[in-house]
């Protein structure tokens, strides 16, 4: 059972410790810089705050109270910006969970169309995505990170 709801303060930590075992366990394509945390513990506040209204963060929260997942999105752009799940809990429906959620903030802002960007090495995440309904439209942002090249295609998804 899994209840979704806007992330608080008090999650900020929780989700960085998602964020780091999902990195950890699903981006060893990037090699050493995924075997440690990637951000400090303040740039979780900082995500947490820059996700109030009209923006949303979105938490999974298990039967046991723990925080499993988590989703963002940017209604005023339609882009869902981060999905991660704790490895401990993939496959058991939290990510699509999270996924028709997002979805759900969208549409309630008005938007008809969802588009987000995904390592092009992040083949789990591709699937899954493609598997929601979510296609390549052609776009792909390039990016440097810590001294890694990044291409990341960009997907679309009609919003029905």
């Amino acid at each position: 059972m899994i209840t979704i709801r806007r992330a608080i303060a008090d999650d900020a930590q929780d989700i960085g410790a998602v964020f780091d075992a999902a990195v950890r366990e699903g981006w060893k394509y990037l090699g050493e810089l995924a075997a440690r945390p990637m951000f400090p513990p303040n740039e979780w506040d900082t995500l947490v705050v820059e996700h109030a209204p009209p923006n949303a963060l979105l938490v999974a929260i298990n039967e046991a109270h723990w925080l499993v997942g988590f989703v963002a999105v940017h209604p005023a752009e339609g882009e869902m910006y981060l999905l991660f799940v704790d490895p401990d809990h993939a496959g058991r429906g939290v990510g699509r969970t999270l996924l028709e959620a997002a979805h759900e903030v969208l549409r309630a802002a008005g938007c008809r169309e969802a588009f987000l960007y995904t390592h092009e090495q992040n083949e789990r995440a591709l699937a899954v995505y493609e598997t929601a309904g979510y296609r390549r439209d052609g776009a792909v942002r390039e990016s440097e990170f810590r001294g890694l090249h990044l291409r990341e295609p960009r997907l679309v998804k009609a919003l029905r």
